[in-house]
C-alpha cells in the first residue's frame, strides 16, 4: 500500500500541468527576450510560476505527503523554469549582496550595480549609505560606490549600524568589537574577547548594542560611556542577534533553539526548540513576530518569536540552502539557494506564491571564469531611519 501511495505521488500531474508549463516558460522567455539591460521605469513584472510540487509554501505544515514534497525538491534541486535573470523584485526595496564577485545592489527594476571588490557590506538604517569591509579595513561608500571615508585595522568583518540615526557602526576586529561615528571618526574600542557574531544595535536606545562574549554570555552595553544595561548566559553559541524594530525583544539564534528575550517589567525569556541539524542564517521578520531560520542547510522555516502562537512552519525544502532575508513591507521572504544557483522569493503574507530567478552567480560575477554564489547582506530597507 505505501509503495502504491509513494508511486501515485511520484506520477502526480495537476490538470494541464505541462500545458501551463509551456505557456509560462513562453511568457518568460518573451520577457527576457525584450528586456532591456538596465531598465528605469518599466513596471515591475511578475517573475516564473512555481509549478505544483515543486516547493512547500508558508502555511504549509509538515506531514508525511509534506515530506515526501521535500524529497522531491532535494531531487529537482531547483525550482523548474525560474526567470533567467533577475528582471524586478516582488517587492518594494533594494538587495544588497557580497561574494566573489564584490558587493553588489539590486534595485526594485531589476538593475544591478556593483559598489566595489568588498568582501562584506551593511546598509544604513535609510540605505544612503553602505559600510563596506576589506580585510584590513571599513569604509562607507554611497549607492554608486564612492567612499565617503574609511579606517584601517585588522581582520574586520560584520559592521552594523545603529538604527535610526545612522550616528554609529558596529564591528569586530581581531577578537575585538570597535565603534566608529557614522562620520568615520572617533574610532575605539569597546570590548575584547568578544565572539565572531555579528554586534546588533538596540533600536532607539542611544547607543545600546548587544554582542557575545567569548564565553557565551549576550551582553548589551552603552557604546558611549561603556555602561554594562543588562548581560545573560547562554547554553550553545549565539548565531545571530536580532533586535525587533521597537527595541523591545531581543531574539537569539542558537543551532537549536531561538531565545526571545522582552523587557517589560523586567526581562522575560522565552525559548522555541528547533527540529533539524542545527540552524544556519536567520532574518527577524519587521514585525518582530517572527524569524526565519535555514535548517541543516536543506529546509527554511518560520518560527513564532516571544509568546507568539504557533509552531514552526515549513517554507522551502531543497538541497543547499544558505541564506535569507525579508522584504522591508515583510511580505516576501528571499532564500539564497547556491547549489540550484537561484533566488527563490517565498510570500509569507496574503495569498501563497513563490517566485524563482536563475543564474545568480553568473549575473554578480560577470566575466568571471570562477562564479561564486553571492552572499544575502539585507533587503533595505526594514527599518525608517531618521538619518544616513
Amino acid at each position: 500500500m505505501r509503495r502504491t501511495v509513494q508511486k501515485r505521488l511520484r506520477d502526480f500531474r495537476a490538470p494541464d500541468e505541462a500545458g501551463a508549463e509551456q505557456r509560462a516558460w513562453g511568457v518568460v522567455h518573451a520577457a527576457y527576450v525584450e528586456r532591456e539591460p538596465v531598465r528605469r521605469t518599466a513596471p515591475r513584472r511578475r517573475l516564473a510560476i512555481v509549478p505544483v510540487l515543486s516547493v512547500i509554501v508558508a502555511g504549509l505544515l509538515l506531514s508525511p505527503a509534506g515530506a515526501t514534497v521535500g524529497r522531491l525538491i532535494t531531487r529537482a534541486l531547483g525550482i523548474r523554469h525560474a526567470a533567467p535573470s533577475l528582471s524586478s523584485l516582488p517587492s518594494p526595496g533594494r538587495i544588497l549582496v557580497t561574494g566573489p564577485g564584490g558587493t553588489w545592489t539590486a534595485a526594485a527594476d531589476g538593475s544591478l550595480r556593483h559598489l566595489g571588490a568588498w568582501r562584506q557590506a551593511s546598509w544604513s538604517p535609510r540605505g544612503l549609505y553602505v559600510a563596506v569591509v576589506s580585510h584590513d579595513g571599513l569604509a562607507a561608500v554611497d549607492p554608486r560606490g564612492n567612499v565617503r571615508w574609511s579606517i584601517a585595522r585588522p581582520e574586520v568583518s560584520d559592521p552594523s549600524w545603529f538604527s535610526p540615526t545612522g550616528y554609529r557602526v558596529a564591528y569586530l576586529s581581531a577578537g575585538t568589537l570597535r565603534v566608529v561615528a557614522g562620520d568615520g571618526t572617533g574610532d575605539h574600542p569597546l570590548a575584547a574577547d568578544v565572539a565572531g557574531v555579528a554586534p546588533a544595535w538596540r533600536p532607539g536606545y542611544s547607543f545600546q548594542l548587544a554582542y557575545v562574549t567569548a564565553g557565551n554570555r549576550v551582553v548589551v552595553r552603552d557604546a558611549d560611556t561603556r555602561q554594562l544595561m543588562w548581560t545573560a548566559p547562554v547554553s550553545a553559541r549565539p548565531r545571530e542577534l536580532l533586535w525587533s524594530g521597537d527595541g523591545r525583544s531581543l531574539v537569539v539564534v542558537t543551532a537549536h533553539a531561538v531565545l526571545t528575550y522582552v523587557w517589560a517589567s523586567g526581562v522575560s525569556r522565552s525559548i522555541r526548540h528547533l527540529p533539524g541539524g542545527g540552524t544556519g542564517e536567520a532574518a527577524l521578520s519587521p514585525d518582530g513576530r517572527q524569524v526565519a531560520v535555514v535548517l541543516g542547510g536543506d529546509e527554511v522555516a518560520v518560527v513564532p518569536t516571544g509568546a507568539a502562537r504557533g509552531g514552526v512552519r515549513q517554507l522551502l525544502a531543497g538541497s543547499g540552502l544558505r541564506d535569507v532575508s525579508f522584504s522591508p513591507n515583510g511580505r516576501w521572504l528571499l532564500v539564497g539557494w547556491p547549489a540550484a544557483d537561484q533566488w527563490v522569493f517565498v510570500r509569507v503574507a496574503g495569498t501563497a506564491r513563490v517566485d524563482a530567478v536563475a543564474r545568480i552567480a553568473q549575473q554578480f560575477s560577470p566575466g568571471q571564469a570562477g562564479r561564486a554564489f553571492p552572499r544575502l547582506e539585507g533587503w533595505c530597507c526594514t527599518v525608517q531611519g531618521t538619518a544616513g
